[in-house]
């Protein structure tokens, strides 16, 4: 999936640039953010749009944070999962920006290896779409109508 989104952001004239694991990793530690090893690979590969961000974006309106843009907040959120909606404290790292913050995209890491990765349409809301980078990636790529599904039911 990497490499197709390579290949899409190369049709659009976008540089991608892969920066080594251990500069990620140290990035990352440095700002405090817990990157699943799927989003390590993906700033590994692509590093996202730093061309782009913060005052661009691409053809899908999106602009994909690099590694050093990454931060992560502690906040109390609501949590909109299976129609139903829990308020909670997460650590909540936004990792691509839509229409220059019409809303986020973001992740909270469950663990090191699982986590979920939703629309933040509010600052105070968090509406689960996956738990996997690959098939938020496949839907990006696609144009998918789930994501830009932000709507969620009264809690």
């Amino acid at each position: 999936m990497l490499s197709a989104l390579s290949a899409f952001w190369k049709q659009q004239a976008i540089t991608c640039p892969p920066v080594e694991l251990p500069y990620v990793q140290a990035i990352a530690e440095a700002n405090k953010v817990i990157l699943p090893p799927d989003f390590e690979q993906l700033y590994r590969t692509v590093n996202g749009t730093p061309d782009l961000y913060p005052n661009f974006l691409d053809d899908r309106y999106c602009s994909f944070l690099p590694v050093e843009a990454l931060r992560t907040e502690e906040k109390e959120v609501l949590v909109i999962a299976c129609n139903t909606a829990t308020l909670k404290t997460e650590r909540v790292t936004v990792f691509v920006d839509y229409m220059h913050r019409s809303w986020e995209y973001g992740f909270i890491v469950n663990d090191n290896e699982n986590y979920q990765i939703g629309i933040i349409p509010t600052n105070d809301v968090f509406k689960v779409i996956t738990t996997s980078l690959a098939t938020f990636l496949e839907w990006y790529i696609a144009d998918a109508d789930v994501l830009y599904d932000y709507r969620y039911p009264d809690a």
